[in-house]
């Protein structure tokens, strides 16, 4: 609909009421519903609650509709609220149906045209993915009545331009723990204080740093509606930050920019954004900034993924109170120090600085309704140039992937690991990446494929996702002025999915693919796995994936594993074997079916000594200062069938872990915050805050007198990245952190993937390669000195000789204090074991190829070396 007709139609709508409106007159606003006005002070709606109102105004309001999307993590509803005119309602499907044809831009553009002219408008917006930043959820009540109840002839109108969706809150969880944990501390000194666990199950904040490994279930549910289900135009993502800088950013977002994204995502978004800024100025929300603090670079939040699909998303973060409790700032205390604010004061980013005083979470739920009503506004203006911009940025992807290189990815039919490849597409077909298989041989240059091999178009909507996600990353040095420091990234620099799931993946730089026979492939084809009865038992390749998972299952059945020490190939030390009778042929095949791993039939048992495995108890550390890290552990430990139990600070101070467990796992925790449950200094511009008394210190001197004395006496420590620390001190260990003193601007390596050079032929490095690419994010790195007799050590990894050699993807600034560094040290102790992981292994559950480093060090206390005897027969 051109602008002209937009606003007859304002005319036409002022006439009357609508139908819709009429019905919904009855409908209690939400102050009667809740007893209290939206965002009163100390005053939360728990989501349940909240879903209540949004049930009762969906039945009385024809403008409104409930999708169910799915579960939570612990099993709470995921809902969209469907907001949209009645008429437009009636015909939701078809909308859906235009959007999906748009973002397959398989249509000519004359029937685009078309399309683009009857469509409406889908606009996302998401709310409370971090579950302390709580207005939104609490907004998005008063906003669905404000739109079933509305006879603003201007807000009428833009309801017949767009299907707005709305998620009350992507992290339901989070919301029941951190409102439960609120009310229960009101009137308190710990009144709007934080909580000693995680807001999410498992990834506390990083629930919004898995959009392209989609490994938890909120973020699937997102990936679904985004991209199989509804395929949105306009994505915006609302949070809150910090209580003393802004008092709401919108975009435009600062460099660096992604270099794949279309321009038109970074002009959609600052279009919208304006929108917002001109609408809040107007409605006298001052303290409003743009061009700041958020980049346009990282790929890894919800929004963000979203750009390299040809969503325009936006971010809003407005300042939070201590969570619904209010706070006063005095005008001193409002301070800049970030990318693009470097002082608190006017700036052409920030024209209408806030003055201080009193900020509520009601000032949070208005901006927002601000800020929210603005984008609506912006895509019913836009509307048809939104939906054919959405058409030509598909198509122009798909144009480009046929005009020059890469033209595609060839997935390797050899792996080093045979389950890896398999995940990495079955990944891409999750994110809605088209994939094809070769139905007969495939020649690609000087290099013929099989059948059936697996190959990624670049000629295909997506194909910006594609060259981010298959290719190393180099950051873009930007600077703020000739001669300046490079501009810091807002979160990591390395994210190249071959490189973190362990696949190896040829680029295509010859258009053979045009030619060749390839057919669409809609699930991965996993290769049938068939186990025969052999004297000799069984083979499983340690390099596979979920080899773990078969190894866990068979210790909790009783039944016996190996290790092999002599390998049955060239680099395969570790090989697992099965002896004749632990299993019948019929189950081994059936949990290797499930767990898509090959198995090899021998006709004897296999000659030279090997490992056997132990069940062994593993301990993880959970400290009340709640640790990602930990959390990603657990949801990893869980995932593979590990064995274990979590263990607290009181665990370790009363010693009662002792009699309980083998192997002491400490995650990626900082050595202060072990010791006493602080950190060395406190966060910048604050003091550290303090938690109740049942959960406030550390390990504190008896526990790690504690874990000294188990240790001595045969425990088994493994340390993940800067957890090294406190153990180096407690045992005064021969290793040191080279990097503990070095300023930021001598090194960087805010998340990385640095080369590693690994002893394949210890335990430790079993089934990796003897190169592999390691997740360095602001990490130690370790230099080793001869021990005396009270120590062994040996280094497992350690980076290349030289600098250039070390960096493989992303930005690492310093390379020179890596060289020949140790990565993973194994130290014993008296008769215990230290193992120090100096990177992080398991980041983000992201880095595929280094769990196994992790998952192998969690066996070590069972291992027990054996030679060949009568009991091989079974």
């Amino acid at each position: 609909m051109a602008r002209a007709a937009l606003y007859r139609l304002l005319l036409v709508s002022s006439l009357g009421l609508t139908a819709a409106g009429a019905r919904a007159e009855a409908l209690p606003s939400p102050a009667e519903f809740l007893g209290h006005q939206v965002g009163a002070d100390r005053r939360l709606a728990p989501y349940e609650r909240v879903l209540e109102y949004l049930r009762l105004v969906d039945a009385a309001s024809g403008r409104v509709s409930i999708e169910s999307l799915g579960e939570s993590t612990l099993g709470a509803e995921m809902v969209a609220v469907i907001l949209t005119s009645e008429a437009n309602q009636q015909r939701l499907d078809r909308w859906r149906e235009i959007g999906r044809l748009l973002a397959a831009a398989e249509v000519e553009p004359a029937t685009a045209r078309q399309l683009a002219g009857e469509g409406r408008a889908v606009v996302l917006v998401t709310c409370t993915i971090h579950a302390t930043e709580v207005g939104c959820t609490q907004m998005a009540m008063e906003f669905v009545w404000e739109f079933a109840t509305t006879q603003d002839p201007a807000r009428l109108a833009w309801m017949e331009e767009v299907v707005l969706l709305l998620m009350p809150s992507l992290n339901p969880d989070g919301q029941r723990l951190v409102i439960d944990w609120y009310r229960q501390h009101l009137g308190g000194e710990y009144e709007g204080g934080p909580m000693p666990w995680l807001y999410h199950h498992y990834v506390g904040h990083d629930n919004n740093r898995d959009f392209y490994m989609l490994t938890q279930r909120e973020s699937r549910v997102l990936n679904r509606l985004l991209y199989h289900d509804w395929f949105p135009q306009v994505f915006v993502d609302e949070h809150q930050m910090g209580s003393t800088g802004p008092r709401m950013f919108v975009p435009p977002q600062t460099d660096p920019l992604a270099p794949e994204v279309h321009p038109l995502i970074f002009r959609q978004a600052d279009l919208i954004g304006t929108n917002m800024s001109f609408r809040l100025e107007a409605a006298g929300k001052t303290g409003v900034g743009h061009n700041m603090i958020f980049d346009s670079y990282w790929p890894g939040g919800t929004r963000n993924t979203a750009w390299w699909k040809n969503v325009t998303g936006l971010l809003t973060e407005v300042a939070s109170p201590r969570i619904a409790t209010p706070i006063f700032i005095d005008p001193g205390e409002l301070a800049g120090g970030r990318k693009g604010f470097p002082e608190y004061q006017r700036r052409a980013n920030f024209p209408s600085p806030w003055p201080g005083g009193w900020w509520r979470l009601r000032d949070v739920v208005e901006y927002e309704l601000v800020a929210t009503w603005a984008a609506l506004e912006s895509a019913a203006l836009y509307r048809r140039e939104l939906l054919e911009n959405f058409y030509r940025m598909g198509r122009e992807a798909v144009a480009a992937g046929t005009a020059g290189p890469p033209y595609g990815w060839v997935v390797l039919p050899e792996q080093h690991d045979p389950v890896a490849a398999g995940r990495l597409v079955e990944l891409l077909l999750e994110h809605g990446v088209r994939v094809q298989s070769a139905i007969e041989p495939l020649a690609v240059g000087r290099t013929t494929y099989p059948a059936g091999t697996v190959v990624i178009p670049a000629a295909q909507p997506y194909r910006a996702f594609l060259l981010t996600m298959l290719d190393r990353q180099r950051y873009p040095e930007v600077l703020p002025y000739e001669g300046g420091p490079v501009i810091p990234p807002y979160d990591v620099t390395a994210w190249s999915l071959p490189l973190l799931m362990g696949v190896e993946v040829a680029e295509v730089r010859e258009p053979a693919l045009a030619s060749a026979a390839l057919a669409p492939l809609a699930a991965y084809e996993w290769p049938a796995v068939e186990v025969a009865a052999a004297p000799g038992g069984h083979l499983v390749p340690h390099a596979a994936d979920t080899v773990f998972v078969l190894l866990n299952r068979l210790l909790a059945a009783g039944k016996r594993a190996f290790w092999l020490t002599e390998p049955p190939a060239p680099g395969r030390a570790g090989e697992v074997w099965v002896p004749p009778g632990e299993l019948e042929p019929a189950e081994l095949a059936a949990l290797a079916t499930e767990l898509h791993l090959p198995v090899a039939p021998l006709a004897q048992p296999p000659a030279g000594p090997r490992w056997r495995l132990g069940r062994t108890r593993v301990g993880l550390y959970k400290p009340w200062v709640a640790s990602m890290d930990e959390g990603w552990t657990r949801w990893l430990l869980e995932r593979y069938e590990f064995p274990f139990v979590n263990l607290s600070n009181d665990d370790l101070k009363e010693n009662s872990f002792a009699g309980q467990v083998d192997l002491l796992l400490f995650p990626d925790v900082d050595k202060s915050i072990l010791a006493t449950g602080e950190p060395e200094d406190p966060p910048p511009g604050g003091r550290w805050p303090p938690l109740p008394p049942g959960y406030a210190g550390g390990i504190d001197p008896e526990g790690g007198a504690h874990l000294e004395r188990w240790v001595r006496d045969g425990g088994t420590v493994v340390a993940l990245d800067s957890a090294g620390g406190y153990f180096i001190d407690l045992f005064q260990l021969p290793v040191a952190d080279v990097l503990a003193d070095v300023p930021a601007e001598g090194f960087a390596a805010p998340g990385t993937l640095l080369r590693i050079l690994v002893d394949v032929e210890h335990p430790l490095g079993y089934g990796l390669r003897p190169e592999e690419a390691a997740y360095f994010a602001d990490s130690p790195a370790y230099r080793t000195t001869l021990p005396d007799a009270r120590f062994e050590r040996r280094v497992v990894a350690r980076y290349p000789d030289h600098r250039e050699d070390v960096p493989v993807s992303g930005y690492l600034l310093g390379a020179e204090l890596l060289e020949r560094r140790a990565a993973v040290v194994e130290l014993t102790v008296d008769k215990g074991r230290v193992v120090l992981i100096g990177f992080r292994a398991q980041h983000r559950a992201q880095p595929h190829r280094t769990f196994k480093l992790l998952f192998n060090a969690l066996y070590l206390p069972g291992l027990v070396r054996e030679e060949p005897g009568p009991a091989d027969g079974g």
